[in-house]
């Protein structure tokens, strides 16, 4: 798994030595907290790095090389998917560098006589800071925190792709992988191109193999991406078992089944891993022990549990930047739809008559400052004015990728093993600047790539649904006596912006949803599957994108995030089995 790391930067006057186990670099007393191993020290040069996750085809020494030789830019010829703090004790210099995609986030809090740096977005510094107003509404409207935010004021995620120097009165940051688009080079043809795509597929995929223990598993869905990557694997001769979650393992046409299908067709050993044990309350426990409120919340988190008694080393994902809209989006409101953000608080309009009006006021108020800055982050602010495809590519990194599925991944599946990511290598990113960008609309190259891997590619057909989402409304309404009790029980910071009465009129209101409604959302879903086909998308036009959040799945953010915020939460907490576990680490005293 990848080790958390987190620092203590104090400014400490020039007439005074540092206590004991800290050390002075620049105008800093540094304290670190990392897992017994993860210092990697030249002595000599009183130069310093940790690192969390995986660099392939190098090492935490070479990162240091490259940071002595290699410019400002030095991070762009290290492949991996990493944090990394460098301490440069000459220069007195503090660095935090995030990769490409910012796949192991860390999180920062910033003033003149102090700096805290963590990797952990629950760690123990932060929860003494105030809530975030901002941080709340974007979870609650959006389900996943995006725009640099956390859950804490003063506490933001550092940018991908970025040097961070902490080392002044104010965090410098130097992007390192501009995010450009030149297209393809003169004479290139598109045979040419997908040969290229084909070729660094698979030099992705062996630098993983290469890189990954004994007990790797791939994250195996019915969906396109992962099948692709259990071909390309199997292909060049890797030892992976698949996993796949469920309620039913035996759904038709659901991720599960056709992923048993699909794991008998490239002979790999399958497991199926119940999804969800039945208890909400549990269910939120573990999104707290594990999503520590850094991570969307996931409903399969009961498989996450039991996925770790598996005693996996490594875990293969197909998280990628390959698929674009089918025609470039010209409005702000659409590209945010298209990653899934709200782009308004309309969406939780159906609150207005149950909270306080100034709270709803304020909500909405944040919620719009929010979507500013993460439009402005992503290019369409003056500076850049990105649009169309650029545009949606860019905000597909920091928003759905950066935001959503890679802290996922990092929390949950980063749990207990190493997370590989293939399609989001450094060296396909750069080939995707050199691509005609409509080329990735719908996928349309990489599927032809992998069909040319592997013409059996769709023996078995696409899962028809994902198999693994319980009724959550049910499930509340069949709980919301104990829900209420548990409410009643405890108290949170929360309780000042959702108060306990709005959740238990809530509670009170959730009614079964009728034969009728899921008879049409099921129509609706075969329909947009017709329509996201070549021929549906030349009859009926592209399809129209949706975005709600139902009252059940607003009470479980508010049930994570009550939890999350609560005094002490994450200090202590209940591991996936119920006992009481604290986050490993040593403190390590820099160049003793």
């Amino acid at each position: 798994m990848a080790r958390d790391f987190s620092a203590v930067l104090d400014r400490l006057p020039d007439d005074r030595s540092p206590a004991p186990g800290t050390r002075r670099i620049g105008p800093w007393q540094v304290r670190l907290d990392a897992a017994d191993g993860a210092l990697v020290s030249r002595p000599e040069l009183d130069l310093h790095v940790l690192v969390k996750g995986c660099l392939y085809g190098a090492t935490p020494d070479d990162l240091l090389d490259a940071y002595l030789h290699g410019g400002r830019d030095f991070p762009r010829n290290i492949e991996g998917h990493y944090a990394a703090l460098i301490l440069d004790g000459p220069a007195g210099r503090v660095l935090a560098v995030a990769d490409r995609v910012g796949s192991q986030a860390m999180y920062a809090a910033h003033t003149p006589q102090h700096v805290l740096v963590s990797t952990r977005p629950d760690w123990a510094p932060f929860r003494e800071r105030p809530l975030s107003l901002e941080g709340v509404s974007a979870y609650l409207t959006k389900g996943s925190l995006l725009g640099g935010l956390t859950l804490r004021q003063g506490v933001g995620v550092l940018r991908r792709a970025c040097v961070h120097d902490l080392a002044g009165s104010h965090v410098c940051t130097h992007e390192y992988w501009p995010l450009t688009f030149t297209g393809p080079q003169a004479g290139a043809s598109m045979a040419d191109l997908q040969a290229e795509f084909a070729h660094l597929i698979r030099g992705a995929m062996t630098r993983r193999i290469q890189a990954s223990g004994g007990r790797a598993y791939l994250s195996l869905s019915g969906g396109y991406d992962s099948r692709g990557l259990l071909s390309v694997l199997t292909s060049l001769g890797a030892d992976v078992r698949t996993f796949s979650y469920a309620l039913d393992a035996r759904a038709p046409g659901s991720d599960a089944q056709v992923a048993h299908r699909l794991a008998a067709q490239y002979g790999t050993r399958h497991t199926v891993l119940g999804a969800y044990h039945g208890s909400v309350l549990g269910n939120v426990r573990r999104n707290v022990a594990w999503g520590g409120g850094g991570a969307p919340l996931c409903d399969e988190a009961d498989a996450w549990a039991d996925f770790a008694a598996l005693n996996p080393s490594d875990v293969f994902v197909g998280d990628h930047a390959f698929d674009i809209n089918s025609h470039p989006l010209s409005l702000h409101a659409d590209q945010l739809l298209r990653q899934k953000v709200p782009p308004s608080f309309g969406i939780l309009a159906w609150l207005r008559p149950t909270l306080p009006p100034t709270t709803y006021a304020a909500m909405q108020g944040a919620w719009e400052q929010t979507l500013a800055r993460v439009l402005a982050q992503a290019g369409a602010g003056p500076d850049r004015n990105l649009t169309g495809y650029p545009l949606e590519i860019a905000l597909m990194l920091d928003v759905n990728v950066g935001h959503s599925l890679l802290p996922w991944r990092d929390r949950f599946a980063g749990h207990t093993a190493h997370v590989h990511l293939p399609y989001l290598d450094g060296a396909l990113l750069d080939f995707t600047r050199r691509l005609p960008l409509e080329v990735l609309a719908r996928k349309a190259m990489f599927r032809r790539v992998l069909h040319t891997l592997d013409p059996h590619l769709m023996r078995v057909p696409l899962a028809r649904s994902l198999g693994y989402v319980p009724d959550w409304t049910a499930e509340l309404i069949a709980q919301r006596a104990e829900i209420w009790g548990h409410v009643q029980a405890t108290s949170s910071p929360l309780d000042d912006v959702i108060p306990p009465d709005v959740i238990h009129a809530l509670l009170l209101e959730l009614a079964p949803t009728p034969r009728s409604v899921q008879l049409r959302g099921a129509a609706r879903q075969t329909l947009g599957r017709l329509r996201r086909t070549p021929l549906g998308l030349r009859v009926f036009g592209p399809a129209p994108i949706r975005k709600t959040v139902d009252a059940a799945t607003f009470l479980r953010r508010v049930l994570t995030v009550r939890a999350v915020v609560a005094d002490g939460a994450g200090s202590v907490v209940q591991d996936a089995e119920g006992t009481r576990a604290r986050p490993a680490g040593l403190t390590w005293a820099v160049g003793d």
